[in-house]
């Protein structure tokens, strides 16, 4: 099982999106930083949508997240107070899968399926289930699908969220 730690954001589209993404480049870069941190991207999709930005770390394991090196210098509270007031829908899950890289190509897309409920539809054929194993687990499961070209299209259901999702920046890995 692989593990990746996926947070999730709104942020407006005001005049100081430019300084909020000079910002997020210093954070990822301060995160790979530490031990376990092995890949980071950011992603954004439609900006109608609760969450439009996404990031996903992918993690030695789970215990990354718990370590000195981790908690004495990240999470929530390590965000610019700046910025920080003007993020909304944040939420920050931990996933594992059966799935080796979530790297999207600038040509690429990925499409999540967010299962909100347990009465939620199961995901469709083609979709890597990932399970969610620890931080807000604002979700019941998710379901990622990753490629390029066109994006899929994906029937919505009820207790379902769909987003389809373009990166923000090539995959980065520490240095």
């Amino acid at each position: 099982m692989t593990t990746y730690y996926m947070v999730e954001m709104h942020y407006p589209a005001t005049e100081d999106r430019a300084l909020f993404d000079e910002f997020y480049h210093k954070h990822i870069t301060m995160l790979l930083s530490i031990e376990g941190f092995q890949s980071a991207q950011r992603y954004e999709c439609d900006p109608a949508a609760r969450a439009p930005f996404l990031a996903v770390y992918h993690l030695r394991d789970p215990g990354v997240l718990e370590s000195t090196n981790y908690t004495s210098k990240a999470g929530r509270d390590s965000v610019n107070p700046t910025f920080k007031a003007k993020m909304s829908n944040w939420d920050r899950n931990l996933v594992q899968g059966e799935i080796e890289t979530m790297d999207v190509p600038d040509d690429g897309w990925m499409v999540l399926i967010d299962r909100l409920s347990a009465d939620s539809p199961p995901l469709p054929d083609g979709f890597t289930p990932l399970e969610i194993v620890g931080l807000d687990a604002t979700i019941v499961q998710r379901g990622v699908r990753i490629g390029d070209g066109s994006p899929p299209e994906t029937e919505a259901h009820d207790n379902w969220t769909v987003r389809t999702f373009s990166s923000i920046h090539p995959p980065r890995r520490p240095d």
